[in-house]
């Protein structure tokens, strides 16, 4: 009997011993992020670009230099090990590349029925195209007449206005731009 209680014991010491060094005080293994999608275009000899907007849309909706700033603001986000930074503004200076944007059209598409907070879904269509430039005249990139969808949640506030609401408007350009960049950087 004081064998078996022996065994027991040292069983029991065991046990704990296991899960004192291994199973229940190891600080927790570490989340690896998955690394950033790879930059597809040829970004050699590039260490700054300068982004412009137009919009010819027939609307005129979106403020072409608030979008430049987006996309600038958009590239020095996701450029990542490529060391290339942007800016926005009237000037060029002395920038490597250009990336020209142009908003072709703007068209929205409220969803008829409104939800109990007040709010209707909004579907933002906005199509542009974009080409990137080397200082030298070579087209690293280019995009024709890419319709985006931006999906929106307005107040009911705002009607048939949303255009013209600033609060609604606010972010339609960081999305924009952000998905060009993404198109531009990661899509083939």
């Amino acid at each position: 009997m004081a064998r078996m209680i022996g065994k027991k014991l040292v069983t029991l010491a065991c046990a704990a011993g296991i899960l004192a060094c291994g199973a229940c005080f190891l600080p927790p293994l570490p989340q690896h992020q998955p690394p950033p999608p790879a930059i597809l275009i040829d970004l050699q000899g590039i260490q700054s670009i300068h982004v412009e907007a137009t919009n010819i849309s027939p609307s005129r909706h979106l403020d072409p230099d608030d979008l430049a700033g987006e996309a600038a603001r958009a590239i020095n986000a996701q450029s990542g090990k490529a060391g290339v930074s942007a800016h926005a503004g009237k000037e060029q200076g002395d920038a490597d590349a250009v990336l020209q944007i142009t908003v072709v059209n703007e068209d929205v598409e409220l969803n008829p029925q409104v939800t109990p907070r007040g709010s209707r879904g909004a579907n933002f269509y906005i199509k542009d195209s974009a080409t990137l430039t080397r200082r030298n005249g070579v087209v690293l990139w280019r995009e024709t007449e890419v319709r985006n969808l931006i999906f929106r949640e307005i107040s009911e506030a705002a009607g048939g206005e949303v255009w013209k609401d600033p609060a609604q408007m606010n972010g339609l350009d960081s999305v924009l731009g952000y998905k060009l960049v993404f198109r531009m950087f990661h899509v083939r």
